[in-house]
């Protein structure tokens, strides 16, 4: 007797289990629910009807190709990666010169799903959430799909970096644009608070560097002048910041720790912000799933709303920066006022 476990029950679309009481269409032989039949009153499968075909001798043609063997999901002959669990396909493994591997021993698997959350060739670049399986979960709330959908751009870098940090514990990863600017990445990733810390941390930090400068620009006669006359209120601030030797005593320390901190914080920006932005993720995406579960709203195009990107915050945040960098001029000056 055929056994249609896991085969879809064509009027309802729910899949057979073995406790089902199934019947089947005598001129095709398509399997119905016994109550999805008595609905239908008839056979609704009119294609094979019309082909002159059996339920069974289509199923098995659909079926006679490639699957994974991880979840048993059908595959396309050159499909490199299974689109439902991300696993390397047999053909990934032939382009690539390897045998599949073959494998029940559960410590093998643990150390298998591992490597693939390490090396970069086992990402599907074809899919938005890298070919992972969007039901995995980062918490009891938040999946991979809802990480993919808080996160918006740039899923590629992130998912696979946000599944290591929670897989293997790895908190440390590049950032290059947080190496140099944390305050904008942070804006432009819809971190207001952190920006704003990080820009306070920097211009405190800076602030030694920003006296040394101005001295040096202020040290030219023609600048010096210039600036008398058009700010005739600051030139007597500007000759003593001239005349004051910031070479020896406090400053020179303030300066040398001040260059310490600089680059601890540019080693901490670089190395953790990715992990910040995954904490912060994580928690956001609870929350907001939570919030759109309860009010009834559409939980995907709640996370894609308040995650992904701003431009406005990061145009803000430059303004700011600048800002500050005057506020941190006017600052040097007052110091200087005799």
């Amino acid at each position: 007797m055929f056994d249609y476990t896991g085969c879809e029950c064509k009027s309802c679309g729910k899949k057979f289990t073995s406790e089902d009481d199934i019947v089947v269409c005598p001129e095709c032989g398509t399997p119905y629910h016994r109550e999805c039949w008595k609905k239908e009153g008839s056979c609704i499968n009119t294609e094979l009807h019309e082909s002159r075909k059996s339920w069974k001798e289509v199923n098995a043609e659909e079926n006679a190709g490639a699957k994974c063997k991880k979840c048993g999901n059908s595959l396309k002959e050159d499909q490199l990666f299974c689109d439902k669990c991300g696993a390397p396909t047999d053909f990934f493994f032939s382009q690539n010169g390897k045998a599949p591997e073959q494998t029940s021993d559960p410590a093998m698997e643990a150390v298998d799903s591992k490597m693939e959350n390490i090396y970069p060739f086992m990402i599907n670049f074809s899919d938005p959430l890298c070919g992972f399986n969007p039901e995995e979960k980062f918490d009891d709330a938040v999946t991979v799909k809802d990480m993919g959908d808080y996160v918006g751009s740039n899923t590629h870098y992130y998912l696979p970096k946000f599944r290591n940090m929670k897989n293997l514990n790895i908190k440390l990863s590049l950032n290059f644009p947080a190496m140099f600017f944390p305050e904008l990445y942070y804006a432009y990733r819809k971190m207001p608070m952190a920006a704003v810390l990080t820009l306070i941390f920097k211009t405190i930090v800076g602030f030694p560097a920003i006296a040394e400068s101005m001295k040096t620009i202020f040290t030219d006669d023609a600048y010096r002048t210039l600036y008398s006359q058009l700010f005739p209120y600051i030139a007597e601030s500007i000759e003593n910041l001239v005349s004051t030797n910031l070479m020896s005593g406090a400053f020179l320390t303030l300066s040398g720790i001040a260059n310490v901190l600089h680059f601890v914080g540019v080693f901490f920006f670089a190395g953790f912000s990715n992990y910040f932005y995954y904490r912060h993720a994580l928690g956001k995406a609870s929350e907001i799933k939570k919030q759109a579960t309860d009010s009834g709203q559409n939980v995907s195009f709640a996370l894609k709303q308040a995650g992904g990107t701003s431009a406005a915050l990061l145009i803000l945040f430059i303004v700011l920066m600048f800002a500050m960098e005057f506020i941190s001029m006017g600052a040097v000056l007052w110091l200087a006022k005799p």
